[in-house]
């Protein structure tokens, strides 16, 4: 049996800040009857508030409580002004009111009486802690002793790398970034001239990783990076933080593998809300204008993209043309639809279309004591972005995977030679109208640090930087309502499996382990109408069973079970099916652990190979 807890954070505080285009959520509930003689339920029920004119999303609710006159709800202004008025946050027996509770949500400023600023996070992170956990599942175990006994600690059996010993493919760029040769401890017996070669010297050995991990990634061929700006300080950072990502000084030259250029955005309606004639409350062809002006702002970016920076690629057939792009940063405003402020879509597709890879990063403003400083905050969000265009967009590493197979004691001859592909599907509700999608690809980590997609419908292997710009191109020919790409983004459980089989039989090029999650793909029904799950081998009934074969015997194009010594099959190693979320026991440490007084650091990330 596994303990899942979960719990909801109410705020006490002025909300000044939501979260941009989500509702709010109220949970509320009565301790009187809104109407003489009717019964009572003190159940807490969700509302939702909209973001944008907050009032209540069910209109209906208030229209039907007055027609029945009934007591009315309170206006979700006043909660949002201020929650502890509204809610029996003592639990006061004698309360008889109805409650409202505003639900926390990870992002919300909230303003304290009689504060000034921008307002702050909740002092309480949403969710459990893990010291929390740990408290309430220790208080069960004492209540339930003898009943749930709780099972021993599953030990690692090799010890994550850590410091000098960790492979570079392991290392994100806060690893790199440090003195990874030549740390302080070393220090301290050298003299001032030997530790300043020492560091110049650490500093060359990290800088050539940073190097020939593009080199490997993008196949030798140059980065094409364009700074596209409106404010002056937007391009000074995006500069500094680019310089920083790459350990340069700020006189340096970039490498000749990364051609910089910056670009001024010089028409200003570009980065402008898309208008309308009035909200769609009272304008019939709300939806119709906002589609229109979609089109004529991406086509006036497109124009742009054309004029400034195309013409400035020398091979305008290169794929590795990347862009860090200022857009403006819109305030909630009343009267304004939040559809209108969504340019970042905009500006991505009409990139896509140009084959160009972006990233939008939010106007940059100095502080407010020193125009040439700029905020941790700030700098942060910068660096960030750089780094995701340059690394995370290019699908780089800073060392060789075969590396990490070495240190978990996988053999070399093996490990030198290794692939693993991970399969991953996404589906989403309301993508096109009302109708939903489902797309799965397939990713190869290569042996040589280089990162592989496989489409679905395409016969090869396309680079991590061309299958972004793939898979945009046939989402936006889906919004188009074009039927071919319609289907392709609305995969079936046979889809699902096919895509497998195929990729598993077909298109493995060395020794490879395959990496598939648990949930959907042992579920969802294929498309004829029958039983059958997509794979269904992957349940718990099937898995230990049919350990030595693919049951591949419902699969369009296959219709067979494949033996582990199978030819088609030499090249795969194994298949590891992955679980996750509510399906895995979420283990705490030793409660030992936590018995004394000291910080516990939260787990933010588990880091390995793909950050």
């Amino acid at each position: 049996m596994f303990l899942h807890l979960s719990c909801q954070r109410y705020a006490h505080e002025s909300l000044i800040d939501a979260n941009h285009g989500r509702d709010i959520s109220i949970l509320m509930g009565m301790n009187t009857a809104r109407i003489d003689n009717y019964p009572v339920d003190s159940t807490l029920v969700k509302l939702t508030i909209k973001n944008n004119d907050n009032k209540y999303s069910k209109n209906q609710l208030p229209d039907l409580l007055a027609v029945f006159q009934a007591r009315p709800l309170i206006n979700p202004q006043h909660i949002l002004n201020n929650p502890v008025k509204y809610g029996n946050f003592d639990n006061d027996n004698e309360w008889v009111k109805d409650e409202y509770y505003l639900i926390h949500t990870e992002g919300y400023k909230y303003k304290q009486e009689g504060q000034k600023g921008r307002g702050h996070g909740h002092h309480i992170d949403t969710g459990f802690s893990l010291k929390e956990l740990a408290n309430i599942t220790s208080k069960v175990l004492q209540l339930l002793d003898g009943v749930l006994i709780p099972d021993k600690l599953i030990e690692c059996d090799i010890k994550a790398p850590t410091g000098k010993k960790m492979p570079l493919a392991m290392c994100d760029y806060d690893v790199i970034s440090t003195d990874l040769y030549f740390p302080p401890a070393k220090r301290k017996q050298l003299g001032k001239q030997e530790t300043s070669k020492r560091q110049r010297e650490d500093l060359q050995i990290r800088t050539n990783i940073i190097k020939n991990s593009f080199i490997r990634s993008l196949n030798n061929n140059p980065i094409y990076l364009f700074i596209i700006y409106q404010e002056e300080h937007t391009k000074k950072l995006v500069y500094r933080q680019l310089r920083e990502s790459l350990l340069l000084q700020e006189s340096d030259r970039f490498p000749d593998y990364l051609i910089v250029e910056d670009v001024l955005i010089d028409d200003l309606s570009l980065l402008d809300r898309i208008s309308v004639t009035g909200l769609a409350s009272v304008n019939q062809d709300f939806d119709k204008e906002i589609k229109g002006g979609h089109i004529k702002k991406r086509q006036a970016w497109q124009k742009f993209l054309n004029i400034n920076v195309l013409n400035k690629v020398n091979n305008k057939q290169s794929l590795n043309i990347f862009a860090i792009i200022e857009i403006k940063k819109f305030q909630k405003t009343k009267g304004i639809d939040p559809k209108q402020n969504n340019i970042h879509a905009v500006i991505r597709e009409a990139c896509i279309l140009e084959n160009i890879n972006s990233q939008m990063l939010q106007t940059v403003s100095p502080t407010e004591k020193d125009d040439t400083a700029y905020s941790a905050k700030t700098r942060g969000r910068t660096l960030n972005a750089v780094l995701d265009i340059t690394l995370r967009q290019t699908g780089t590493l800073y060392g060789l995977p075969s590396e990490v197979y070495q240190a978990a004691k996988i053999s070399e001859n093996i490990a030198q030679k290794l692939d693993v592909i991970a399969f991953s599907r996404v589906q989403k509700n309301n993508f096109i109208g009302r109708a939903s999608f489902q797309y799965a690809i397939a990713i190869r980590l290569n042996t040589t640090g280089s990162v592989d997609v496989l489409l679905p419908n395409h016969k090869q292997w396309i680079s991590y930087t061309k299958a972004g710009i793939e898979i945009g191109k046939l989402f936006y020919k889906a919004r188009q309502k074009d039927r071919s790409s319609i289907e392709q983004i609305q995969m079936k459980g046979g889809h699902l499996i096919k895509f497998v089989a195929d990729t598993l039989v077909n298109y493995l090029e060395n020794p490879t382990i395959a990496l598939i999650e648990a949930d959907v793909w042992r579920n969802e029904k294929s498309e004829d109408g029958s039983n059958n799950k997509a794979w269904f081998q992957l349940k718990n009934e099937y898995l230990l069973e049919q350990r030595d074969i693919l049951n591949f015997t419902h699969v369009l194009g296959h219709n067979c079970q494949y033996q582990r010594d199978d030819e088609k099959l030499n090249n795969l190693l194994g298949v590891i099916r992955l679980r996750s979320g509510n399906e895995t026991p979420q283990y705490i440490t030793n409660r030992s652990n936590w018995d004394n007084d000291t910080e516990t650091s939260r787990l933010y990330s588990i880091k390995w190979l793909y950050r």
